[in-house]
């Protein structure tokens, strides 16, 4: 994304932090009289189901575990909080979730990634159904491949492991793991049913998007089928800022088939296949005769994008034998392959230059066969209690790029393929062969009657990146040196959790992460004469380490849970792409290159609180309230200076009820952001986003025979606001910034019918 600057402009939001806060008075001493009174376990959503037993989560462990003996925080997030809370994307689906943000860009590419504790990109683990999710890879102005989710209509579960899991997660994990869990057969097929259908179909005024679900359940034979397909189509954003959106069309189909076989030999058998398109144009607007920009001279600028993402996968869970209680292994194959074409008209700029038309063109390209098995094995042994997981990892990923454009003189009709110095097509990085395996073993062993767990982990991963340096990757790179990498790193956990009485528990945990280093920082090759820029390869790259610390209190107690957790978290070798080395002495071009920096910190704070109001008072029966809140501060250790990836602190306060026929419910949402005032401005003075205080309404009707309604009015208030995640890194006066202002007063509405 092109930085630009200018005169800074009147912030958007010029109330003052107390002015903004004042508003949250009335909503919070009356969820904080529900919790300091209530006595029970709340729903893990901030829509809530009434009492509900302590869950059991598997992204701690790789195994079903009570949040009681999980010595971390994990955000569990179900299929019914996803429609209670209308969330159609992943930046939705965390909104009410402090502490996480995923990031958006408003022109063009849309949603990026997630970001947990000040960690975000790739630096964030994400898997679907256990299977790693493919890398976003980005370059410039016109390519951004991003990542590619499950569409969530798919998603039965999400569960979000906060801090370093690299321990039984591998690489990627050095900021937490994001678990998404799929429908299978059994989701629709309760109660002995032999047929099941759900579908749906919802507006959305934010986007003026529509969806259309469909997904059926069978028994055929001895093999349980399930097949879904969704369809979303919709525009740009709308924003409550006092500017025109750019023009944008989308249109997205995804599919799901599951098979499941439970009399086959060995254990029970799961065939998977899930995939989507995406297809969507921009007229990036905003962009066009942009002053102090590369697109001052620019008249028409527009996207034609398209992406596509498949998975397929056998999974079998087998019987037990001497050697574990359980186990499961699973073989898998996807891909993704990103397509970006981007039009642009430029005006003459006499004498030196006609009017052109350039035409470039973007491909990414990832696929990856991986295989994995996990064991679980129960046993005690000199008193002690032990749940033993166990498993091993192996992931080939081949990567490959390529860039291509022409461009063409409006006056006489010439082309060329050469445009602003870089003649095309070309490979900013070489087609690079990735090989990950990982080994990892994690024991949580209980005594004291229980009350004492210590829980060793540790895993040892293998790493080889091999590039391919073709022939269009050394015409534009004749001289770069093409680097090759092998590694092994080693990553311990230990977590300590101690039962205090009946109500409370405490847990300590320790625990290491790793991130290898990405291809494209290892080979960078990108050269811009006409620029005066040239990004090389950095052949001596070191993985990322991070020793993280967290120590937290938890009280559940009738219909009331409290959790509270403090987090401290060092890392070494943090590497920052592209960094400016300034001018080489003989060339003077002024030489990039990806750097380890040697030290950065990433501490703060989360706490949260559910509760029932019905034993507080009587009258208060069907009423719940959720609180929770998130402060995290980061600093770069090597340069003195804040980490800008860090999201302001952040809270949030909910008050909801449900019917005593449980016929309808509703919930009003309040959320607080604070200022970001911390930001490292020691090389642009950068926007800094303001404080901000947003209300939403949100209810659900059961309409008998099947049929649910769930609306949604966000924003109540029409606030004029702009999230940190999208527009961090911009500069002081960017006149781009009024477009990342998130959406006014805006509606959503989902019809549900199941059968």
């Amino acid at each position: 994304m092109e930085h630009c600057a200018s005169t800074e402009r009147v912030p958007l939001n010029p109330e003052t932090p107390n002015k903004q806060l004042s508003r949250l008075a009335i909503p919070v001493a009356i969820a904080l009289s529900a919790t300091v009174h209530g006595t029970g376990h709340a729903a893990p959503g901030p829509f809530g189901d009434g009492p509900a037993e302590l869950e059991e989560v598997t992204v701690y462990a790789r195994r079903l575990v009570p949040v009681s003996r999980v010595a971390a925080t994990v955000t569990v997030i179900s299929d019914s909080d996803l429609q209670r809370t209308l969330a159609g994307d992943v930046k939705q689906m965390v909104r009410y979730e402090p502490g996480l943000s995923v990031r958006s860009d408003p022109f063009r590419f849309g949603i990026d990634t997630f970001t947990i504790r000040g960690m975000t990109g790739n630096r964030v683990a994400v898997e679907v159904d256990g299977i790693p999710s493919a890398p976003g890879f980005a370059i410039g102005s016109y390519s951004d491949s991003g990542r590619a989710f499950p569409d969530l209509a798919f998603v039965k579960r999400v569960e979000i492991l906060r801090g370093p899991a690299s321990s039984l997660y591998g690489s990627d994990a050095i900021g937490g793991v994001v678990a998404m869990s799929t429908l299978t057969p059994d989701s629709l097929l309760a109660g002995g049913a032999v047929t099941g259908f759900r579908s749906e179909a919802g507006y959305d005024s934010g986007d003026d998007g529509w969806h259309a679900v469909a997904i059926g359940a069978g028994q055929i034979g001895s093999a349980d089928l399930l097949l879904g397909y969704v369809h979303r189509q919709g525009n740009e954003a709308d924003t409550a800022a006092s500017v025109s959106p750019d023009p944008r069309d989308y249109d997205a189909d995804s599919m799901l088939a599951t098979a499941q076989f439970d009399s086959m030999p060995g254990g029970a058998l799961t065939l998977t296949a899930e995939g989507g398109r995406l297809q969507q144009t921009t007229d990036v607007n905003a962009w066009e005769l942009l002053v102090g920009s590369r697109f001052a001279n620019t008249v028409v600028l527009s996207g034609d994008d398209s992406s596509q993402r498949f998975r397929t996968s056998v999974a079998q869970a087998l019987d037990p034998t001497r050697a574990y209680d359980s186990a499961d292994w699973i073989l898998y194959w996807q891909g993704t392959d990103t397509r970006q074409d981007t039009h642009e008209e430029r005006r003459a700029v006499p004498p030196r230059a006609p009017p052109l038309q350039l035409d470039r063109r973007f491909r990414f390209q990832e696929r990856a066969l991986g295989a994995e098995f996990t064991a679980v094995k129960d046993f005690e042994r000199g008193g002690l209690a032990h749940d033993l997981v166990y498993g091993v990892e192996f992931s080939g990923t081949r990567l490959e790029e390529m860039r291509n454009g022409t461009q063409t003189n409006l006056v006489t009709g010439d082309t060329t393929k050469t445009i602003l110095g870089e003649t095309y097509p070309l490979r900013d990085f070489p087609n690079s062969d990735v090989t990950q395996a990982g080994v990892f073993a994690q024991d949580e062993i209980r005594f004291g009657a229980g009350r004492w767990s210590v829980i060793p982990a540790l895993r040892v991963d293998y790493y080889d990146l091999s590039p391919k340096a073709d022939s269009l990757y050394r015409e534009d790179n004749p001289d770069a040196p093409v680097v090759g990498l092998g590694d092994t790193s080693i990553s311990p956990k230990l977590g300590l959790t101690r039962r205090l009485g009946d109500s409370f528990s405490a847990y300590f945990q320790y625990a290491n992460g790793f991130r290898a280093p990405p291809p494209e920082d290892v080979n960078i090759g990108l050269d811009l004469p006409l620029l005066n820029i040239r990004a090389i390869p950095n052949p001596d790259l070191k993985p990322e380490q991070s020793n993280g610390y967290e120590i937290g209190l938890r009280y559940e107690s009738g219909e009331f849970r409290f959790t509270a957790s403090g987090y401290y978290t060092d890392y070494d070798d943090f590497i920052e792409s592209k960094v400016n080395l300034g001018a080489d002495p003989e060339t003077k071009v002024i030489i990039f290159q990806s750097q380890n920096i040697t030290r950065a910190r990433i501490y703060g704070t989360e706490v949260s609180a559910t509760a029932s109001a019905a034993e507080w008072a009587a009258t208060l029966s069907g009423w719940t309230a959720r609180l929770s809140a998130a402060w995290s501060k980061g600093q770069d250790l090597e340069r003195n200076q804040p980490l800008n990836s860090v999201d302001p602190g952040s809270a949030l306060v909910s008050l909801a009820y449900e019917s005593a026929s449980g016929a309808w419910r509703g919930e009003l949402v309040t959320t607080a952001v604070a200022a970001k005032r911390e930001v490292d401005r020691s090389r642009v003075d950068l926007y800094r986003t303001g404080s901000y205080v947003t209300l939403d309404l949100l209810g659900q009707a059961d309409l008998g025979h099947g049929l649910t309604l769930d609306a949604g009015l966000f924003n109540l208030t029409d606030q004029d606001y702009i999230e940190w995640a999208d527009v961090r890194g911009r500069p002081v006066g960017d006149p781009l910034i009024p477009y990342y202002t998130r959406p006014g007063r805006n509606v959503s509405v989902t019809l549900h019918w199941r059968y």
